[in-house]
């Protein structure tokens, strides 16, 4: 076997596996949230600010306006919405270089058949 290489893939597993729990934990959080994008846009290049939410319903993208009291409250619930997705995609990226590192220490850790090519590239 060899040690040195194996020692090297469980150590990356190791971290990425700390890193996986901590997306985790923030993808199970408690904050409520909308899953919207929120928008400020002006209508008219001087005039003021409005907000929307936009969201995809059945494939089509629809904006709601968000009313001047109202603004804060959407803006952390769109807001939490983004860190739970980019949260999920980097978990999925995460554990695909976990399994990788574990497919790869299985293949480290097999030995010769008997009377046989070997097994490893490595």
């Amino acid at each position: 076997m060899y040690l040195e290489k194996i020692s090297f893939h469980r150590k990356k597993v190791q971290i990425l596996t700390g890193k996986r729990d901590q997306l985790e934990r923030m993808a199970m959080g408690r904050s409520p949230m909308v899953a919207a994008s929120f928008m400020p846009r002006r209508l008219r290049p001087s005039g003021p600010v409005v907000y929307y939410l936009s969201a995809s319903i059945k494939g089509e993208s629809r904006h709601r306006y968000i009313r001047r009291g109202e603004v804060e409250h959407w803006r952390k619930r769109a807001y939490t919405w983004r860190r739970f997705m980019k949260a999920m995609a980097l978990w999925v990226k995460v554990n695909k270089e976990i399994e990788k590192g574990l497919r790869e220490i299985g293949r480290l850790r097999c030995e010769a058949l008997p009377g046989g090519r070997q097994v490893r590239k490595g």
